[in-house]
C-alpha cells in the first residue's frame, strides 16, 4: 500500500500502565483500537491488526523506549511472540511479520508539544490523564479523547515528515535513527568526509581520559539584581579551531606541538576558578594546588591555563597528530540555517552540537537477544524469568565510522576554555554565582553579541538560590523558576528554598503519578518512585562557606 506520510502510533493508559487505547494513523487514514471493558486486550488487538495487514511496516511512537515499545514488549512476551530490543528499545523488531516500533524522540529530542511548534504543524491537543477514566466512563468526554488521541498520531507524522523535508531539502539526506547520527551523515556528505579522520582506536583510552564535561559550579548561593547570560551557539562556536584529524604518534614533550598530553601540574592556590578539569571517583573538580597524579588533557586547554592563568606543568607523555580546521563550514551553515527561521533556532541548535557528541560517542553497546537468535551465550544474562531474552555488550571495533573521540575532546576543550574566560571576566567586573557549561549568572553586566559563541542577556532575576549543582530557583517578577535536577516533580517555593540555603532539607509528599517513572523489568512494565526528600548541604565540587564557596585546594 502506498503511503503518502509517516506511520505513528500512540499509546493510552490510565496510571501509566494500564493501556486503555491505541491510536495509529498509517500515513494516510487514521484508526483507533479502544478499550471496550475491563477483559479487552487492546495491545493486542492492535498488534494482531498490525500483523494481519503490514507486515514490513516501520511506525515511530514519541518516547517509545521510554513508554510505548515497553508496553509493546511486554504484550508480545505474553503472546508468544519474538521480538528483539535494538539499541536499548529505541527500535524493537517483531521477529514474525518484520514491524519495527521505533522512537521519534531520538530524531527530534523535545516534547512533542513543542517539536510541533518549532516544526510549524498541527498542535498536540490536552488531555487530563490524571483523572484516571477508562473510556466506558469517560461519557460525552470520550469524543475530546479520541480527537487528543488522533491528534498525537497525525502531528507526530507531520513532524518527522517536516524534518525529512528539511534535510532533504538543506543536505539531500533523510534521517537515521537519531539526530545525532544523521549530523554526523550531514557532515560526512556535505562539507568533510569522516572517513579521512582517523579513529584513532589503538590511543582511545589516552583520548578519553581527556574528555571532560562542562563546567557546572556554584560561587556564591544567593544573589540579586542577577543577570543571566548564556553563550550563543556555544559548542557549535568552537568548530572554527583545528581538530586533530591525522593519526596519532608519540613524541617528545613540546606543548607547542602536542595534542594531547599527560602532564603533572600546579596550579596557583590563589585563583577563585580553576582553570583545568580534574576527574574523581564521583565528581568533576576544578581545584587549584597540585594534584598527586599525572592526568591527560587536550593540550590546546592545558597551554591555556599556563598562558593566561599562571598553571605550571610538566609533560610526561604526549601525542601528536596532524589538526585541520575541518568544521568550520558546517558549524557557520548551521548557525545561518537557525537565524534564517527564528522558530526553528532550537533544532538547529541541537542539530549542530549533536555532531561532536556522535564523534565521541563510546564503542560499547549494550545488546538484547532472543534466544533463538544467540550462538554463544558466553557474556550474556537472561533478562527474563523464562530465559527467553539475554541482555550483553559488543564492542565495536572498526565497525563504528561516526566515532572520533579526539574531536570531541577538542571541541568540548575549547568550549570550556572560552567559558573560563567569561567567568573570569565578570569575576573581575562583580560577583558571579552560577556557572553551567554555556551560562554564568553574575551582577556584572558583560557585552553581548548575536554571533556564534557571543554572550546573550537571557533575563535578569531579582532574587536567586544556588544550592548545589543543578538546584536553584530565581525570582523573576515574584515568579519562581525553579531547576532542580533529580526532583524536577517536586515543585519548591520560595520559603523552601530559603531552607535549604541554610543547610535544612525539604520533604515534599508525593500525592500523583508524576513522581513515579515506568520501568520495565521481566517482561512486566512497573513504576518506582522518584525521590521526595532534597538535603541543603551535600557534597560540593568546591568549599562551602556559608553562602560563598571557593575551589577545592589539592592535594
Amino acid at each position: 500500500m502506498e503511503l503518502k506520510g509517516i506511520p505513528c502510533f500512540d499509546i493510552e493508559a490510565v496510571g501509566w500502565i494500564n493501556p486503555i487505547a491505541v491510536g495509529f494513523y498509517d500515513g494516510t487514514n487514521y484508526m483507533e483500537f479502544i478499550r471496550e471493558n475491563e477483559q479487552d486486550d487492546v495491545i493486542w488487538r492492535f498488534l494482531t491488526y498490525l500483523k494481519e495487514n503490514w507486515s514490513g511496516l516501520k511506525l515511530y511512537a514519541h518516547c517509545a523506549s521510554r513508554y510505548d515499545n515497553k508496553i509493546i514488549l511486554s504484550s508480545l512476551c505474553k503472546h508468544g511472540e519474538i521480538a528483539i530490543p535494538e539499541a536499548g528499545l529505541i527500535r524493537l523488531r517483531w521477529k514474525g511479520p518484520n514491524i519495527l516500533f521505533e522512537d521519534s524522540y531520538l530524531l527530534i529530542p523535545m516534547r512533542l508539544a513543542d517539536a510541533n511548534k518549532l516544526l510549524e504543524v498541527e498542535s498536540k491537543q490536552e488531555w487530563e490523564h490524571a483523572n484516571g477514566l477508562k473510556p466506558w466512563e469517560m461519557g460525552n468526554q470520550l469524543g475530546t479523547f479520541r480527537e487528543y488521541l488522533k491528534t498525537d498520531c497525525v502531528s507526530l507524522s507531520n513532524a518527522i515528515y517536516k524534518m525529512c523535508e528539511l534535510l532533504g531539502r538543506n543536505f539531500g539526506v533523510m534521517p537515521s535513527i537519531s539526530l545525532s547520527t544523521t549530523s554526523a551523515k550531514v557532515f560526512s556528505k556535505c562539507f568533510y568526509d569522516i572517513e579521512n579522520i582517523d579513529s584513532n582506536e589503538l590511543f582511545e583510552g589516552y583520548i578519553r581520559e581527556a574528555i571532560y564535561g562542562g563546567r557546572n559550579e556554584v560561587y556564591t548561593r544567593y544573589g540579586e539584581n542577577i543577570n543571566l547570560y548564556d553563550v550563543h551557539f556555544m559548542y557549535v562556536s568552537c568548530y572554527n579551531v583545528p581538530m586533530p584529524i591525522g593519526r596519532m604518534r608519540w613524541a617528545k614533550p613540546n606543548i607547542d606541538t602536542a595534542t594531547l598530553v599527560e602532564a603533572t601540574v600546579k596550579i596557583p592556590t590563589d585563583l577563585y576558578i580553576g582553570p583545568l578539569p580534574l576527574k574523581t571517583k564521583k565528581r568533576l573538580l576544578f581545584p587549584v594546588g597540585e594534584p598527586s597524579e599525572p592526568t591527560w588533557w587536550d593540550a590546546r586547554e592545558l597551554k591555556n591555563a599556563a598562558s593566561k592563568y599562571g598553571v605550571d606543568f610538566t609533560i610526561r607523555r604526549q601525542l601528536d597528530c596532524d589538526e585541520e580546521i575541518v568544521m568550520k563550514d558546517f558549524g557557520e551553515f548551521i548557525h545561518a540555517l537557525s537565524k534564517k527561521n527564528e522558530k526553528q533556532r532550537d533544532l538547529w541548535k541541537m542539530f549542530g552540537l549533536s555532531l561532536s557528541g556522535k564523534l565521541g560517542q563510546g564503542r560499547w553497546r549494550d545488546i538484547v537477544k532472543h534466544i533463538d537468535d544467540i550462538k554463544s551465550l558466553e557474556g550474556m544474562s537472561p533478562l527474563d524469568n523464562d530465559e527467553l531474552y539475554f541482555q550483553g555488550k559488543v564492542y565495536l571495533s572498526g565497525r563504528a565510522p561516526y566515532i572520533k573521540p579526539a574531536i570531541s575532546m577538542r571541541v568540548r576543550a575549547e568550549a570550556r576554555i572560552r567559558h573560563l574566560d567569561f567567568l573570569y571576566q565578570a569575576y573581575q567586573e562583580g560577583p558571579i554565582y552560577y556557572s553551567d557549561t554555556d551560562s554564568i549568572y553574575t551582577g556584572s553586566i558583560l557585552p553581548t553579541g548575536e554571533g556564534m559563541g557571543d554572550l546573550t542577556l537571557i533575563g535578569i532575576a531579582d532574587r536567586g538560590y544556588f544550592i548545589k549543582q543543578k538546584l536553584y530557583a530565581i525570582i523573576q517578577k515574584r515568579r519562581i523558576k525553579q531547576r532542580s535536577a533529580g526532583y524536577s516533580d517536586l515543585k519548591l517555593s520560595e520559603e523552601d528554598f530559603q531552607k535549604l540555603l541554610e543547610g535544612g532539607e525539604v520533604e515534599k509528599d508525593v500525592e500523583d503519578l508524576s513522581s513515579y517513572r515506568s520501568i520495565y523489568k521481566e517482561g512486566e512494565v512497573s513504576l518506582i518512585e522518584r525521590p521526595s526528600v532534597i538535603k541543603g548541604l551535600n557534597s560540593e565540587n568546591r568549599i562551602l562557606s556559608g553562602i560563598e564557596t571557593s575551589p577545592i585546594c589539592l592535594p
